[in-house]
């Protein structure tokens, strides 16, 4: 597996789609000294169970959109650390002041968001067994600004980026299009190679931190209905801009929860 960072090609106009989302990442843990180790195990314990509950979704921990401020993090961080400081909220307060700690550091910092947002499906973790099932695309060596994704859509199943970049794209014969299965399965210039040569124009470069969102939403979703009567598989006919409006419900959704 490749591990080192490389160039990028220039996409073909039209082909880059602009970012929404912010970047996060997870944060690390320094060794504790040795007279040190049972509280700090313990403690470690403590923040992990919470963790669990909160699924390492820091915007939540903390109350903030998905793509804060600076001043938007700090300012909900430093309403929270008053509202559970130890000396108010005893032994509670302090498990929730370290995890706290850790939603901080993570979401001031660009890379780490970066990186926890890939690492833990902070997407999936929002809508639970929504986002299950979905035919996510792994990464092939360390992650990296840009990545590649296929509007179902528009793709007319002619297969021409499997027969360049085999190991990217594959076919979903169930649904007659293609779609990115790795991240940089191949040499770069055969994956530029796939895109050039789609007669459609349906390969896009994104931004990482873009790609859960449009691989969820670009699956077919049991449409609502009534009886016998409209039911079926539905998908936006455009899924960029339902990842906008989604990107607002999620804003929304974290307004609600500081009110």
């Amino acid at each position: 597996m490749p591990t080192s960072v490389i160039s990028f090609y220039q996409p073909k106009f039209g082909q880059i789609h602009c970012p929404f989302f912010s970047n996060m990442s997870i944060p690390s843990h320094r060794t504790p000294h040795k007279g040190k180790a049972a509280a700090a195990r313990c403690c470690q314990r403590r923040m992990d169970a919470k963790l669990g509950e909160h699924d390492r979704n820091y915007y939540t921990l903390l109350g903030v959109s998905i793509d804060p401020t600076s001043q938007q993090i700090k300012e909900a961080y430093r309403k929270l650390q008053k509202k559970y400081h130890p000396d108010i909220a005893g032994q509670k307060g302090h498990d929730r002041a370290l995890l706290m700690n850790e939603a901080y550091k993570v979401l001031m910092s660009r890379d780490m968001r970066r990186q926890s947002n890939a690492s833990i499906g902070w997407f999936q973790n929002s809508f639970g067994k929504d986002a299950s099932g979905v035919d996510y695309s792994v990464w092939n060596g360390p992650l990296r600004p840009q990545a590649l994704f296929v509007d179902q859509n528009a793709c007319i199943g002619c297969r021409e980026c499997v027969y360049h970049a085999r190991n990217t794209f594959t076919m979903d014969e169930s649904l007659g299009c293609a779609r990115v299965k790795v991240q940089y399965g191949d040499d770069e210039t055969e994956i530029q190679v796939s895109v050039d040569l789609c007669p459609v124009n349906c390969i896009y470069w994104v931004d990482a931190e873009e790609l859960q969102v449009l691989e969820y939403l670009i699956q077919p979703h049991p449409k609502k209905g009534y009886g016998i009567y409209g039911q079926g598989w539905e998908r936006p006919t455009n899924v960029f801009m339902a990842a906008e409006a989604f990107k607002k419900q999620l804003k929304q959704q974290a307004a609600n929860r500081q009110i």
